[in-house]
């Protein structure tokens, strides 16, 4: 059976196109302020589900930052703390490379969803020039939904019009891949670059 013709590609962000570790953000506060355990900064992160909660606007950047100042006491100040919060990305070459490819021959129409928060999107878009080619965007903190939620896949469909069956997702992450298959959205689960062109050839030619 064909698979069908591919009109839309929705990329995620981050680890598709470009690569984050929040160890960065961790070891980076650390070298600051000695007496902070990262492990326990990270673990505190996860459990309090910070990320998330800033991904759906419900946490505000600066009450993020108050809220870990409290916690552990932090010397740091909110510019250096920010910095140190934003700077955990780093480019995908490989998909730049793509992404600029599919920008120029304008086979298919492209689009940006995202779980992501104010302050990180910016910071992407100011370094990392290329996703700023993904004009029409679905952004986790504008919408107060995140993935692997149906609704923002819904939402993301009805918001541009776009039929499932000719759409095709990038992501790095199975749950969302799951999920959007759910919706009869094409899925790749992006893991390596080598093992996703060779799925991806399948669907854009």
């Amino acid at each position: 059976m064909p698979l069908p013709r591919i009109k839309n590609i929705i990329f995620d962000l981050g680890n598709t196109l470009v690569y984050y570790d929040y160890s960065y953000f961790y070891d980076g506060l650390y070298r600051l302020e000695r007496n902070l355990n990262p492990n326990k900064l990270k673990r505190f992160y996860l459990e309090k589900d910070l990320g998330n909660k800033l991904c759906k606007s419900k946490l505000k950047h600066k009450n993020f930052f108050k809220i870990l100042k409290k916690k552990f006491d932090l010397k740091t100040g909110y510019s250096d703390f920010t910095r140190l919060y934003c700077d955990i990305f780093w480019e995908n070459t490989n998909m730049k490379n793509l992404l600029e490819k599919l920008s120029k021959n304008k086979k298919c129409k492209l689009f940006l969803l995202s779980n992501t928060d104010p302050k990180h999107i910016k910071f992407v878009d100011k370094n990392f020039p290329y996703i700023s080619l993904l004009k029409k965007r679905v952004l986790s903190f504008k919408t107060g939904m995140i993935k692997p939620d149906r609704k923002i896949f819904i939402y993301t469909l009805n918001k541009y019009k776009l039929l499932p069956e000719e759409t095709l997702l990038i992501d790095d992450l199975k749950k969302n891949i799951v999920s959007a298959r759910s919706l009869g959205i094409n899925s790749i689960h992006y893991t390596t670059h080598r093992s996703f062109l060779k799925q991806f050839g399948k669907y854009i030619i």
